[in-house]
């Protein structure tokens, strides 16, 4: 198949003196928050001269070290304000506190990207480009991120951020964005805080039941940033059933963990269900731990699942940023989905601008019959994974591209040890390619790219690390899927490859790609199972004559 051609750059950027961390050895088993920041930024006022981003080769890599684009670059995160609810978090940020977010967050182009600052308020930083540790760029937290925090002088002040982002071959988007400083639009809790508080920094209120009020219906604190400080807490929502039920103009839409600080939620009391028309909802920073198996009188729950969507119309701009899920179970039958966060079919009322950055997922299982999974969504378009680490995993798969998801980028992410226990079939990563749901709407435009995917060798049925395909059915043409730049322990699937066009370059597989004819065409590396490993166990890096043959032109090592 012949890959499209479209460009991409990475650096780092601030708004005043922060300074940078030391490099991490970025293991595959490493959490995002293992790894460390590229550089700081340089100052993006208004009324500053743009900063410096260096001669074009410190950050732009040389041709054959980088994949062309096989998408245009579309921004998903975070979208422009006329498009945005105003309840969303990236349009508020608290006198005092650290307004940190994933700033150009892109689907498509040619990765790694360059990130820079070109307007917002003084002390602003963004992280531009990859760290480079012994050779190698790895990406660090900061990567992409934009840190801020405001002084109490600021409040009731509105602010413009300008984050330009582009890619290795010189194509560019913009996010453009602003921001207030109110702290009357956070609402606080703290395990020191007590119901009767009114929820703001000095008077935290206690946990999640002090501003819900067990009624769905209560609309008290509605669009309210929940801001949950160090400690843990047991989410209860209605009376009765005790889940979160969010519906439009009644309840908090953003929840987040106060930067620098670790909020662990318990998970197994209460699901949160968000229904039709909810948009802009944020899950950034915070800990959960479990999932709901049980009901409140004793019943088992069939499928377990901790963030729902559902409803018969859209949930556009959804992110979770800097989340860690452990202990992720499937349900009593787990065989209808079960997930971390689910997202089912909504037919032709599609989701958009859906994102997961910098997540930590695992441990998870034991699997069941159909899971569980980190993320199983159907009907969305534009949807980016990118910089996630799931580990000691026991389901089906990872990423859920279920049905009817189009324009999707699994990019730059670390599965370590999935697909482990032997029921049936495992897979890793994986493009889907149903159009189950909504036949009017042709699934596809996927690119699986720069990923780390580790499937343990076991005795029974087939697991493989990537398939394409899988739950393509009948032979209706789909749209194409591109597999590049993956360093890949286990073995391959294309399945169905008549109906759908798909690319594989630049990959390294240690397994087999008997079931993927494209892997197999393509210019990638594919070492037996049974040879010697072009990896090295310990850190998953190109070792050996792989290393000093391929390194920087195949596998996800970027050099």
């Amino acid at each position: 198949m012949r890959f499209v051609r479209f460009v991409s750059l990475v650096v780092v950027i601030a708004c005043g003196d922060a300074s940078p961390n030391a490099p991490d050895g970025g293991r595959p088993d490493a959490t995002a928050s293992d790894r460390d920041a590229g550089g700081r930024s340089n100052d993006g006022g208004a009324d500053a001269a743009l900063p410096d981003a260096g001669p074009p080769g410190e950050w732009q890599l040389e041709p054959g070290h980088f994949h062309p684009a096989v998408m245009p670059m579309t921004l998903v995160y975070p979208r422009p304000d006329a498009e945005t609810a105003t309840h969303a978090r990236h349009r508020w940020a608290h006198p005092g506190m650290e307004y940190r977010i994933p700033a150009g967050v892109v689907q498509g182009g040619a990765w790694p990207f360059h990130y820079e600052l070109v307007e917002g308020p003084s002390g602003a930083t963004i992280g531009a480009q990859l760290d480079t540790v012994d050779g190698v760029q790895r990406s660090g937290p900061d990567y992409g991120v934009v840190r801020w925090t405001p002084g109490e002088a600021l409040e009731g002040t509105t602010t413009e951020f300008v984050v330009r982002v582009t890619d290795q071959e010189g194509a560019s988007v913009e996010a453009r964005w602003t921001v207030t400083v109110d702290g009357g639009r956070f609402l606080f809790l703290s395990p020191e805080g007590t119901p009767a508080n009114p929820g703001t920094l000095d008077a935290p209120m206690r946990d999640v039941a002090d501003w819900y009020r067990g009624d769905p219906g209560d609309d008290t604190f509605a669009d309210r940033i929940v801001v949950f400080r160090e400690g843990s807490y047991t989410p209860i929502g209605q009376d009765g059933n005790e889940n979160l039920r969010m519906e439009v103009g009644k309840k908090p839409m953003s929840y987040i963990g106060f930067p620098g600080e670790t909020a662990t939620l318990d998970a197994t009391r209460a699901s949160w269900t968000f229904w039709a028309g909810t948009t802009d909802i944020s899950f950034i920073g915070l800990r959960f731990v479990g999932s709901r198996v049980v009901q409140p009188g004793g019943g088992e729950v069939n499928n377990a699942r901790t963030i729902s969507f559902y409803g018969g119309r859209n949930q556009d701009r959804v992110i979770l940023f800097e989340v860690s899920a452990e202990d992720i179970e499937p349900g009593a039958l787990g065989n209808d989905n079960p997930a971390f966060v689910w997202r089912p079919s909504s037919g032709e009322r599609r989701g958009h601008h859906w994102a997961f950055v910098n997540n930590r997922f695992g441990p998870g299982g034991p699997r069941s019959g159909n899971g569980p999974r980190p993320v199983s969504i159907s009907c969305v378009s534009y949807v980016v994974y990118e910089g996630n680490t799931v580990v000691d995993w026991h389901g089906t798969h990872t990423f859920g591209d279920k049905a009817n998801v189009d324009h999707e980028t699994q990019r730059n992410n670390d599965l370590w040890a999935v697909a482990r226990e032997v029921i049936g079939p495992g897979y890793g990563l994986v493009a889907g390619l149903s159009d189950s749901y909504d036949a009017s709407h042709v699934p596809g435009h996927v690119e699986l790219a720069y990923n780390r995917v580790r499937i343990p060798e076991v005795d029974g049925p087939a697991q493989y690390a990537v398939s394409v395909g899988r739950s393509a059915i009948g032979d209706e043409a789909r749209d194409p899927v591109w597999v590049y730049r993956n360093s890949i322990w286990g073995d391959v699937a294309f399945w169905a490859e008549e109906i759908y066009e798909v690319g594989a370059e630049g990959n390294v597989v240690h397994g087999s790609a008997g079931r993927a004819a494209a892997m197999r065409e393509g210019d990638n590396l594919i070492v037996a199972g049974d040879e010697a490993s072009p990896f090295d166990d310990a850190t998953g890096e190109l070792t050996g004559a792989a290393r000093d043959t391929h390194l920087g032109t195949h596998g996800a090592e970027i050099r």
